[in-house]
């Protein structure tokens, strides 16, 4: 059995999501998720010297492919191709940003072994130092102390630092809330004087006001912007500090750790379980997890557990991991 914690956090919020992406892959993927992986990828690479500008250009390609087929999960009459372009102006931006992060030079852990049946397999990146220190690369709307706690309490967090023992770095990226929708954090907007047009943009008051009166300028909008000046006027103003945090989170007393270790354990057993009995009891014989549809992000698996009956297969959703797998099975 190989665990992760994203497995073990779905298992434990809906078991019924955890069988159905065992079996199958959701086509349609909301945006930020699609950025997040982005930024994953792009840590890596970074890290191992590759060229920011190069890099972002590879990656807001890929996105702009996901967008375009097979299409991102959006409301209803949203502009797809404009969200797009936000979110690429946003790889654009914070690659170049994360291109001076100090993280030395990252790779991707092997598994851990648990016990004689079960792995962990580490989702974070662990550096070259001697401690061997995990990072991981986060973004957020707003970094808040209840946005810290979660985040620490996740297994993202506190899984992988306990499964290795390392400590771990939280990279946090603040980009801002969607209004009107546009993203509003400097990664993506900026400001210019309604009368003084000529001048730079900016994208902080030394005093702390707001741009109330300004002229919002986006970068998705504008082909002429140049993506390293953009971002160095944000250094010059302290904009990338402030929407920026590097967070050291040490492992835990080697009690709690054993205790965690021992959690893991017992989910990996009962995960393993469900995957072996899932065609005697198959997903839609659970309960469903109610509180877990509509989180922070909703389950892309609710057109098939809210529609009585639906035929995933039918839904043009989903497609099957394995074929010949499940048909042996």
């Amino acid at each position: 059995m190989i665990l992760s914690a994203q497995s073990l956090s779905h298992i434990q919020s809906c078991p019924r999501r955890f069988l159905l992406e065992s079996d199958w892959i959701v086509l349609r993927i909301r945006p930020k998720l699609l950025f997040d992986a982005c930024l994953r990828q792009g840590l890596l690479d970074l890290s191992n010297g590759a060229d920011a500008a190069a890099l972002a250009a590879s990656l807001k390609a890929d996105f702009l492919q996901v967008a375009a087929n097979p299409g991102l999960d959006l409301p209803h009459g949203a502009d797809s191709y404009r969200i797009a372009k936000d979110w690429c102006a946003m790889i654009d931006t914070t690659l170049r940003a994360m291109a001076k992060w100090q993280t030395g030079k990252l790779r991707v852990p092997n598994p851990e072994r648990l016990n004689s049946s079960s792995e962990w397999r580490t989702l974070s990146f662990m550096d070259d130092s001697a401690a061997g220190m995990l990072h991981r690369v986060i973004t957020v709307d707003r970094w808040t102390e209840d946005q810290f706690s979660k985040e620490l309490h996740s297994w993202y967090t506190f899984g992988d630092i306990c499964v290795t023992s390392k400590p771990m770095t939280l990279h946090v990226i603040e980009i801002g809330q969607t209004r009107g929708g546009r993203r509003s954090s400097g990664w993506a907007r900026g400001w210019k004087h309604p009368a003084m047009r000529n001048t730079k943009l900016k994208f902080l008051h030394k005093d702390g006001s707001t741009f109330q009166g300004w002229t919002a300028v986006y970068l998705a909008d504008h082909a002429e912007l140049d993506a390293d000046e953009w971002v160095e006027q944000m250094e010059r103003e302290g904009a990338t500090d402030k929407l920026t945090r590097h967070l050291v989170v040490d492992p835990p007393a080697e009690p709690v750790r054993e205790d965690t270790l021992s959690q893991v354990l017992q989910e990996a057993a009962r995960a393993s379980r469900m995957l072996t009995e899932r065609r005697s009891i198959p997903w839609s014989a659970l309960p469903m997890s109610r509180a877990a549809c509509d989180g922070n992000v909703p389950c892309p698996f609710q057109q098939v557990c809210h529609q009585q009956g639906a035929e995933i297969y039918k839904l043009g959703l989903y497609i099957l991991r394995d074929k010949d797998k499940l048909a042996a099975e």
